[in-house]
């Protein structure tokens, strides 16, 4: 999935689990909704090719536990908190329901203690291999779609109240 679905997720856990609704709750939902495909950056800093690392070491219960956990520490206990690591938790079923047609195919839940792949695909992907697949009426459509199912429905639900929240004073100021 693409950060268009995480970030409609986080949005959704944002506005449904913090008690403090301001800029830096706000992107730290979003940050943790996106922080696994963080491999991204780790294959342009060490210069892999066609997305090798990708949901390996950071699409799994392991990482998505601690690095939530420790991020969590930044906000009030309770319902924020357990808003956080379950918004992380969420990536992962979003990515093993997206077809994966790179090998290996599927993520590693519980990488480092079971290589076994899970795959439930029927969410259309994005191509990522060729900037001419990346630029696509295709990826297009399904950034659409991603936007129509997972972001969407919450600005249709909340987004009087996001606004609403976005455009006071204390959302900046805290």
């Amino acid at each position: 999935m693409s950060p268009i679905a995480h970030g409609g997720v986080a949005l959704f856990a944002w506005q449904i689990s913090a008690t403090r609704k301001n800029w830096r709750t706000l992107a730290l939902f979003l940050f943790v909704g996106n922080l696994p495909d963080i491999d991204f950056a780790l294959n342009l800093i060490l210069g892999h090719n066609r997305l090798s690392l990708h949901q390996y070491f950071t699409h799994n219960l392991l990482f998505i536990l601690v690095t939530t956990s420790l991020l969590s520490l930044l906000l009030p206990a309770g319902r924020d908190r357990w808003g956080l690591i379950l918004l992380g938790l969420s990536h992962l079923v979003l990515d093993i329901i997206v077809i994966d047609p790179a090998r290996p195919i599927g993520i590693r839940p519980f990488f480092p203690f079971s290589s076994v792949l899970y795959n439930f695909g029927f969410f259309p992907y994005l191509e990522r291999w060729r900037l001419r697949t990346m630029i696509s009426w295709r990826n297009g459509g399904v950034l659409l779609l991603e936007a129509a199912v997972f972001l969407f429905p919450v600005m249709i639900i909340y987004g009087k109240r996001i606004l609403k929240t976005v455009r006071g004073r204390a959302f900046w100021t805290a």
